[in-house]
């Protein structure tokens, strides 16, 4: 017996899982609200840096994270073995929350998800080596997706670096120094090269299309054309389905 069953809405069968991926400054969250506003009655889960005040497992693990990394953007306190097995429990509490609603028909819009992890704890396992990076990060994916599933629309936002970069510090007040903006354009062309070949992942280039409007238009003609795509079971005893 499948236990993610597929199709719409209705008593026991999923609604659909879509994830929004990029850097920051990219336009994930103004462009959710706007995706949002078309479709019926979605569940909207903030990216996990913005749901430190909720007091719940997840929201304490990253505030916790927070405090240990000080001022550091990247949730960087010095152990990032550590702080990546702790990002992916913050996913996988993430998927917890969301699985009844998901499973009775709800759409799911979640910001910052699985690629998420895998792209900026890659990039800090493996600060100076590309390749090791990649292959961390693919590796990440897989292990994440062994506890959870993997969304089952991922739209991975791109842009000029430097002009959502310059977003991000209007939006924080801060200014974004060279190792940061170094970090930020290593991740872009990760998340490209993690995502190459993926059915599962649309791309929407901001420079492309930079109306937010027909962006949010032409990404909710996928949501609403998309299906839920079979799930295996978790490999892992005692995760929910």
């Amino acid at each position: 017996m499948n236990p993610h069953p597929t199709g719409g809405e209705g008593a026991g069968r999923r609604g659909v899982l879509v994830s929004f991926e990029g850097i920051s400054g990219i336009g994930k969250s103004h462009l959710t609200r706007l995706v949002a506003q078309h479709l019926d009655q979605p569940l909207m889960v903030e990216e996990f840096s913005g749901r430190r005040q909720r007091g719940d497992l997840g929201s304490r693990i990253v505030s916790a994270l927070a405090q240990a990394a000080g001022a550091d953007r990247f949730l960087r306190g010095g152990c990032p073995a550590s702080e990546t097995l702790l990002l992916l429990a913050v996913q996988l509490h993430t998927y917890e929350t969301i699985r009844v609603p998901l499973h009775t028909g709800r759409t799911v819009l979640e910001g910052r998800s699985l690629h998420s992890v895998a792209v900026y704890q890659a990039a800090a396992l493996h600060p100076h080596d590309d390749a090791a990076a990649l292959a961390q990060a693919h590796a990440l994916m897989r292990e994440a997706t062994a506890w959870r599933p993997a969304p089952d629309l991922t739209v991975l936002l791109t842009d000029d670096t430097g002009r959502a970069l310059t977003r991000a510090e209007r939006r924080d007040g801060r200014p974004i120094g060279a190792e940061e903006r170094a970090v930020h354009e290593r991740c872009a062309r990760l998340f490209k090269e993690l995502t190459a070949g993926d059915p599962r992942v649309r791309r929407l280039d901001r420079a492309a299309q930079p109306d937010p409007q027909a962006a949010a238009d032409r990404i909710a003609d996928w949501i609403t054309t998309a299906r839920p795509l079979p799930w295996p079971a978790p490999a892992l005893e005692g995760v929910p389905a």
